[in-house]
């Protein structure tokens, strides 16, 4: 996956500097403090260069500490379910959505082989529960790994998979 690029004309634009960029990706520092002297200039920042800011760091599934500052209610989600939490709120984009959830499948195809088997580093787990730590590391939201494993299962049965429209439709 390419990485993002600070373009001069980016930072240009929206009269920044990079060490108060990198603060609204990464939030203050931890010992030095913030390069903003007050909370109004924070968020004139914010402001200033949230689209650069979102365009470089804001992908992906992952979101900068501007936008959990400013745009998000409650808590900033740990790093391991930070994914699924954006996927569950809405915030994602339709291309993230599309490329989580395309990384995601890949992932839980990978535990349904008849072999798989995770290391936890203490033990070897098999079967469901090697499927479901799996799952874990991955970030996989549940209600996707449940959609995936009836379709599975009805694949197995000969059953025709039902398309996500008519699956909405159906939950209505």
């Amino acid at each position: 996956m390419p990485r993002a690029i600070a373009k001069a004309s980016d930072i240009d634009s929206c009269g920044l500097t990079l060490s108060e960029l990198q603060e609204l990706w990464l939030g203050a520092h931890p010992t030095t403090g913030s390069h903003f002297r007050s909370r109004e200039e924070l968020v004139a920042a914010w402001e200033a260069g949230r689209a650069v800011v979102m365009r470089l760091w804001g992908s992906r599934g992952r979101r900068p500490a501007g936008f959990y500052e400013f745009e998000w209610d409650g808590a900033r989600p740990p790093y391991d379910v930070e994914r699924s939490t954006l996927w569950r709120a809405g915030v994602l984009s339709e291309a993230e959505k599309v490329e989580l959830e395309a990384e995601w499948k890949v992932e839980f195809e990978c535990a349904q082989k008849p072999d798989f088997f995770l290391h936890t580093g203490t033990e070897i787990l098999h079967g469901e529960l090697a499927q479901a730590a799996h799952y874990r590391w991955a970030d996989i939201p549940r209600e996707l790994t449940r959609r995936w494993e009836k379709a599975a299962r009805k694949r197995r049965s000969g059953q025709r998979p039902v398309a996500p429209s008519e699956e909405a439709a159906a939950a209505k």
